[in-house]
């Protein structure tokens, strides 16, 4: 299934064309921080970031370098190419450890970690996970039947369902998720493979 993804460009193009931050260019695209056209473009930024933020988290989505992650002209983060789910990763490393990409440059387009926005961010994490758990029997289910006889490397070993069926955390009160929620994002926001990984992209692919 192919779809075409429109007034949209990786994050690379915008920072080799730009030669700007990703705040800067979100203030040269959008105007001032308080101008109604940045704050709606952040509000889809911190918006689409946490919707993909728990996808990534529940799927394992890695390969997450900066030419599979677009930004569209209304400020929304669209990430392509899911080669790498589940139990699959680059080379089969596993070298991004971190739940998701949330990179410091995301952080400051969200107004900084003290932000309201950023808070906001962590509660519509806190609310897409607790409305993912609803429905983990589906997505188990579907993922299992998927499993059968495949030869993708995304459904090989033993853990591939069990890892995903925790990742739910079914067992945690609304209060628990929160502190993992706070735990996943704070992580993610300074895990060392992230950095490390976009430096082998660039270095190895030029992809800034």
């Amino acid at each position: 299934m192919i779809e075409p993804v429109v007034n949209a460009v990786s994050l690379h193009q915008v920072k080799k064309q730009s030669q700007l931050s990703l705040l800067d260019y979100f203030l040269q695209d959008h105007g001032a921080p308080t101008t109604e056209a940045f704050l709606s473009a952040q509000r889809n930024f911190v918006q689409s970031c946490a919707g993909y933020s728990l996808i990534c988290y529940l799927l394992q989505v890695k390969d997450r370098h900066n030419g599979n992650i677009l930004l569209d002209s209304e400020g929304h983060i669209i990430h392509i190419d899911f080669g790498f789910i589940l139990s699959s990763s680059p080379k089969n490393l596993g070298f991004e450890t971190s739940a998701f990409k949330l990179t410091a440059e995301f952080v400051d387009v969200m107004g900084g970690p003290d932000g309201d926005m950023f808070n906001y961010y962590k509660m519509l994490m806190l609310q897409g996970l607790i409305a993912a758990r609803k429905h983990m029997d589906r997505v188990l289910q579907i993922v299992e039947i998927m499993q059968q006889g495949s030869q993708l490397p995304c459904f090989h070993g033993s853990s591939t369902m069990r890892g995903l069926k925790e990742r739910f955390h079914m067992s945690l009160t609304e209060e628990q998720l929160q502190l993992l929620v706070d735990q996943l994002v704070d992580g993610s926001m300074r895990s060392l493979t992230t950095k490390l990984y976009d430096g082998f992209q660039y270095l190895t692919n030029g992809i800034m």
